[in-house]
This record gives C-alpha cells, structure tokens and sequence, in this order.
C-alpha cells in the first residue's frame, strides 16, 4: 500500500527534513502532545459538535474527552466556546456543512505516495457556491490588515484539501477562514479557573473583533496548479532523502537539520536532535515512543 502525503507531512519537510524523518520515517511521537496542537485539537472538536447542534457546555465535554488537560487550559477553552457561540448565535456561514471528511487518493505522478487528510468541512453556503471550511486557533493578530491573512494566501493544507474535496465530487470554489485568537490574558494571582473562563468570555464579547474573525478567500486556477507542481516536487524530495539515508553512517545524517529559533522553538525533538544524540529506537527516549505515521486518520492503514 501506498504512504500517505498530508499537508502536515509536506509543511514538516518543508520546514525541517530531520524533524520529517523522527516524525514520519521512524514514527516517533512525543507521549504527551505540545499543548499549542492539543488545543487546536480540543478547538476542532468543539467546531465539529456544534456543526452537529450541540450546545456549548456539551461541544466542550466532547472536546476533552480524548485528552487530558489543566484546569486553566479547559477554562480558556470554555471561555472563548461560549464567546464564539454567543458572537455567532445569528450568523451561520453556510446553510449545510459535511464536517471531518477524510480522503485518500492516488497522486498523480507518484508511485509511492497517496494524498490524504482530514477536511474540517465541506459547505452550501446561502447563495449555493460550495465552500470548503477552515477553522484555525492562532496566537497572532487577525485584524483585517494583518499579514496573518497573507500567509492564508498560500496554504498547503487548503489547497491539498480542496483538489481533494474537487475529486470527491465537490466543486467548492472558495475558502470561509473561521479563525479564533488564543487570548492575551492570562490567569491573576489567586483567581480560580471559572473565574477566568468567566472574565476571558466577557472580554472576548465586548472585543469579539480581537478574538473572532471570518473570511472568505476565493481560490484561485494559478494557485492550484502552482501547489500541485510542489507536492509532487516535495514528494520526490522525501525519496531523494530517504536514498541519502541510506548511505549515511546513521539514517538520521541524510535527513538535514534545519537548527534555527523558529523551527526549535516549536519542535517537539528538539532537546535531543540539538545535542545530536544517537537515538535507538527499541529505547525512544524518555517522553516518547514509536507509533503509527498518521493515527489522526482513521485510514492510516500504518502509514
């Protein structure tokens, strides 16, 4: 059976080869997840339960129940949930969504790879157009002028999911950006949990413009065909990778390590892959382990 090529997958090359190659070649995982990508997570799973009709108390029980968390991280969930169904309680984007779809599909050009993801949704909007739905938790501004939505203008994950969702039968011609913005506050001295999902939902009602924004973005043919040209470009660099691994004295060395602040920072092997250290993997080390490539997607098959 063929691997799979995510848009994860493709951003993680992109930024770091050694990375790739702990994450997807060896198949190692921290044991507890960065909390940034446990929070999205939560995130995500909250928007699918409301998608489904759930009210917001339910949408956030749903929302950790695969994960564990702190009380203070619960409560700033809790907090912006109820500020996000309150700031949109009579403005619905679309009039029917198909949310979580995931797909696996051949990609052209390739004899290893299959493109596959998990789509957040696929929507009618009112006028009918289809529109693929996006939604993203983030720590930056999401003014209308922030170059936050510039970034957005380019992104692998949407356009992987759009030819996808185009494949599925699904015309969709533009993106709805359903953004939420983690809050600036944080937790006073002695102020409990509640409190603050209390006092986090009140600020973010009374600024729902700092926390909350929604855009569409048309997507455009150029787009397309340019992203399409650098998945299989980036698919045949993971190959090229690989065939270096296996002539280097350890697989590791044929992977380069991109060491720089941005792509530390928020990796999750950086204390070792910095020092270097040999790692054997019938003993990961300590607060990891080997595990299957994709386990968010239910069609992993092991990949």
């Amino acid at each position: 059976m063929k691997e799979m090529l995510t848009a994860t997958r493709m951003g993680m090359v992109l930024a770091c080869p050694r990375r790739h190659f702990w994450r997807y070649e060896v198949g190692l995982h921290a044991v507890v997840e960065a909390m940034a990508l446990r929070f999205g997570s939560a995130w995500h799973k909250a928007m699918e339960m409301r998608w489904q009709g759930y009210f917001a108390d339910a949408a956030l029980v749903a929302a950790f129940s695969e994960m564990s968390f702190d009380e203070i991280t619960i409560a700033t969930l809790g907090g912006l949930l109820g500020a996000y169904y309150t700031r949109y309680a009579n403005n619905e984007i679309v009039k029917e969504l198909h949310p979580e779809v995931e797909f696996r599909l051949p990609l052209a050009g390739s004899r290893t790879f299959d493109a596959a993801g998990k789509i957040d949704g696929l929507g009618v909007l009112h006028d009918g157009r289809l529109a693929l739905i996006e939604h993203k938790t983030c720590g930056t501004d999401i003014a209308p002028d922030s170059d936050y939505w510039l970034r957005l203008r380019f992104n692998l994950q949407v356009y992987q999911y759009v030819l996808a969702a185009r494949a599925l039968g699904w015309d969709v011609q533009v993106v709805i950006y359903d953004v939420t913005r983690k809050p600036a506050i944080r937790q006073k001295q002695g102020e409990s949990a509640p409190a603050f999902a209390d006092r986090l939902a009140a600020d973010a009602r009374e600024r729902p413009e700092f926390y909350f924004a929604r855009r569409e973005v048309p997507i455009l043919d150029q787009d397309l065909a340019e992203f399409e040209v650098q998945r299989l470009a980036l698919s045949r660099q993971i190959l090229f990778f690989r065939s270096a691994a296996r002539n280097a004295r350890r697989p590791e060395h044929g992977w380069p390590r991109n060491c720089n602040e941005m792509t530390c920072k928020f990796c999750e092997f950086e204390q070792f892959c910095m020092q270097n250290f040999t790692v054997e993997l019938a003993a990961p080390p300590a607060g990891f382990r080997v595990g299957a490539v994709n386990p968010e997607l239910s069609v992993s098959s092991g990949q």
